[in-house]
């Protein structure tokens, strides 16, 4: 027997065995597109009506250097406007972030350095681990898992209790019977909505699970407030005089997702 009888078995050996478990899945039962259409008008109505959002956010996950943990300060205003700070020991601030459609400015007090680039997405993945946007970020806070606007599904089912979206740029929407995400993934994130939030009347979601190829992380929402006012310099970060500029990559020390030394405290 040659090598490339040897593969071939073995690939129909393994397909094989993927069809034998295929039945045990939920079959696919295809959805009308009037269904489909309804389905997202509901989820985008009611996630662009979080038009303002401010709280606070527990991260806990693990990530290229073990476990890490963090508190946030989230504050974002639709269309584009988004603060994002991590803070540190007795409630210090690490580092503030605030992106608008034109770039994003983050501040490091301790040291005196920021960084401003044009590039939201690209800085936010080094600060948080997952490379996102800022209507990536209030889609992901307000319940929809992604934005969803203009999104056109090419295939759409239900399978079990949930039904299920596939967009032709590799998106994958899982909504459950009572008309909450319960799964959002992209080509460069997952995010799960392990908590029936609609369900309890919550209009936002209590906590959300983000996974990439590098870190897993659970964001729980500890107090937050929707649709009120918003301070005046909410979206403003001074950089100060004498600041020294850094490139992009010398930001991944300061990154949620980067272990922190305990501090030994003498005896």
């Amino acid at each position: 027997m040659t090598s490339r009888h040897v593969v071939v078995l073995a690939l129909a050996a393994l397909l094989g065995g993927c069809n034998r478990s295929a039945p045990n899945a939920p079959p696919r039962v295809p959805l009308e597109t009037t269904v489909v259409a309804e389905a997202l008008e509901t989820l985008s109505r009611e996630a662009q009506s979080v038009r303002r959002y401010q709280g606070f956010l527990r991260i806990r996950g693990k990530g290229p250097d073990g476990g890490f943990s963090g508190r946030l300060v989230v504050i974002f205003e639709r269309p584009g406007n988004l603060r994002i700070e991590l803070l540190g020991a007795f409630g210090a601030t690490r580092w503030a972030a605030v992106a608008s459609p034109s770039g994003i400015t983050v501040v490091f007090p301790g040291p005196s350095q920021y960084v401003q680039e044009t590039d939201v997405a690209d800085i936010v993945g080094r600060l948080l681990g997952v490379r996102l946007d800022a209507h990536e970020v209030m889609a992901l806070l307000s319940g929809a898992g992604v934005p969803l606007e203009a999104l056109s599904p090419a295939e759409s089912f239900r399978q079990g209790e949930r039904r299920v979206l596939l967009t032709d740029d590799g998106r994958r929407l899982e909504i459950s019977d009572d008309d909450q995400m319960a799964l959002a993934q992209t080509p460069s994130y997952r995010a799960v909505y392990p908590t029936s939030w609609k369900s309890r009347r919550r209009q936002i979601p209590d906590r959300l699970e983000l996974h990439t190829e590098q870190i897993t992380a659970t964001l729980t929402v500890e107090a937050v407030d929707v649709n009120v006012s918003l301070d005046a310099q909410a979206f403003v970060v001074d950089v100060p005089a004498d600041a020294t500029r850094l490139r992009p990559s010398d930001v991944s020390g300061e990154a949620v997702f980067v272990a922190q030394p305990k501090t030994v405290r003498p005896r």
